[in-house]
């Protein structure tokens, strides 16, 4: 195989911005979900598996990870830490409810959709699509895979949940969309040391997802002190994302386009079986909460973090705790999903 020269290099590279940031706009203009990560691998997936010769340099990585990890914790607000106590029961059950959810996708995965059991395994983790591919990344499970059963799940959820509430007619009097805001410079600058210091320091303290949880750590710290407010602004979260998404999509060239469909079955199945867990939990969680069942399944159920908020500012007079829970829950996966799973690949043969 030949090595491209320095100038064939750049125009792959830059074919697959043009292309991914052209998915993205598509996406956004359509009002899907996680628009710029979802539309920027979509279209370099079809672009990849069209023969369109497309490159992301990995030093890209990093620091696009790092803007999520410190777009993860800048959710953490003193407001939202003074209400947990009214969320313990909802809180304390998160890592049960990420144990069986979990433990039934991975059996789903594995007798059903056939997967291998390092994908299988990070397909099954009810974390985010970014967070979940860069730790399957790590361990060396297949990214396509991984992506394409996330983003399956990521997107169904979105566009029945808000159906599911209007079918059964939740929409509390006090429910409203808050427009984003704006970031301080100094904030921002903040922000940027969070996430080169967040980066370095977890490397040096040897923590899994370094880049990502890192910054998450030192960004929640930050906002919780009142250092800062505000989050890293959306145009450099969208541009993280279009890098994210089309570095995946580069992935499949030569890819077979059944093996791409019968994934995203794979995908649907696994929807189905974690809206019954969510639903199952909700239910059990109502009596002990006082909160309306909607509003439990919204917290609980494993979409995007931005998505299942935005719907919360919509749809519900309590998106702090919707937020809070989805925060909560991408942290625990993110911190515990690399000891599970050296925990699992110890008592699972590596090959199917």
């Amino acid at each position: 195989m030949s090595v491209a020269s320095p100038g064939e290099a750049w125009r792959r590279v830059l074919t697959s911005l043009a292309v991914g940031t052209a998915g993205g706009v598509a996406f956004a203009a359509l009002g899907l979900p996680l628009p710029w990560m979802m539309g920027a691998m979509g279209a370099t997936t079809l672009a990849s598996m069209a023969g369109l010769p497309q490159t992301i340099p990995a030093w890209s990585r990093p620091p696009t990870i790092a803007v999520l990890g410190v777009l993860l914790g800048s959710g953490f607000t003193r407001e939202m830490v003074a209400r947990m106590p009214d969320w313990l029961p909802s809180l304390a059950a998160l890592p049960l409810y990420i144990l069986v959810i979990g433990a039934i996708a991975l059996f789903y995965l594995r007798r059903v959709g056939r997967l291998d059991p390092l994908s299988a395994f990070f397909c099954a983790t009810p974390g985010g699509l970014g967070e979940m591919v860069i730790l399957a990344d790590r361990a060396g499970g297949d990214l396509r895979t991984v992506s394409l059963v996330h983003a399956t799940r990521i997107l169904l959820l979105v566009l029945t949940v808000p159906l599911a509430f209007r079918i059964l007619g939740y929409l509390p009097a006090g429910a409203a969309t808050a427009p984003p805001g704006g970031i301080a410079a100094l904030d921002l600058a903040i922000l940027t040391g969070c996430g080169v210091a967040g980066v370095l320091g977890a490397q040096l303290a040897r923590l899994p997802a370094p880049g990502l949880l890192g910054p998450m750590l030192l960004s929640a710290a930050a906002h919780l002190a009142g250092l800062v407010e505000g989050s890293p602004p959306p145009w450099l979260v969208g541009a993280a994302q279009v890098v994210i998404g089309a570095s995946i999509g580069c992935r499949f060239e030569g890819y077979p386009v059944a093996r791409v469909l019968w994934t995203m079955l794979v995908g649907l199945g696994l929807t189905v079986l974690m809206l019954a867990v969510t639903l199952l939990f909700g239910g059990i969680l109502q009596p002990l909460t006082g909160m309306p069942l909607p509003l439990l399944v919204l917290a609980l159920v494993p979409g995007g973090l931005a998505e299942m908020s935005l719907i919360a500012l919509a749809l519900t007079d309590d998106p702090a705790f919707v937020a809070t829970m989805h925060i909560v829950r991408i942290g625990l996966v993110v911190l515990i999903a690399s000891a599970l799973f050296r925990f699992y690949r110890r008592r699972v043969p590596p090959a199917t």
